[in-house]
């Protein structure tokens, strides 16, 4: 299914979610919090997009403090949670908080191609024990957040420049 958000961007919300389902599941240790959650939908897109032109959520991305932002993520956990197919809790860490999240249903991995399946779980594989300040740092040495400017859209055409999984 296709969602139209805003005028110029229609999100895959099917793949999206069941995304989001996957990456809770099995990435879903001590280290995944919501930045780096954004950072997993990051690399699913980008890298989809340096090899195929196409992201698989088609969500844009905000290039903030802490590397890009997905900008429909809220929408869709929110829609997940109403949904009860995850719980979110806030959680205190170090000086701050983080969030913690339990699926409550699987992914429909059936929805994704046989390059999207593949590509879920070689970004698992690689980052399930990076802590956060780790994928951060890595994101901001990448092309597509070094060359945006603070809260302005994150160019998919810098997704060249990711090495990661490359085929």
């Amino acid at each position: 299914m296709v969602i139209a958000v805003g005028l110029q961007q229609s999100l895959v919300w099917d793949k999206y979610v069941n995304a989001v389902l996957y990456f809770t599941r099995y990435c879903n240790n001590q280290y995944l919090g919501a930045t780096k959650l954004n950072k997993l939908l990051y690399y699913l897109d980008f890298i989809s997009y340096r090899d195929r032109t196409r992201s698989v959520t088609n969500d844009t991305y905000v290039s903030k403090q802490y590397g890009p932002v997905p900008r429909c993520i809220d929408d869709v956990l929110t829609t997940l949670a109403q949904e009860g197919k995850v719980s979110i809790e806030i959680q205190p860490f170090k000086d701050g908080e983080t969030v913690k999240y339990t699926p409550k249903t699987d992914s429909e991995v059936s929805i994704f191609d046989d390059y999207e399946r593949t590509l879920l779980k070689e970004i698992c594989n690689e980052f399930l024990l990076w802590p956060t300040e780790k994928i951060v740092n890595q994101t901001h040495l990448e092309a597509p957040w070094f060359y945006s400017k603070p809260y302005t859209i994150v160019d998919y055409h810098y997704a060249s420049d990711i090495e990661f999984f490359r085929r």
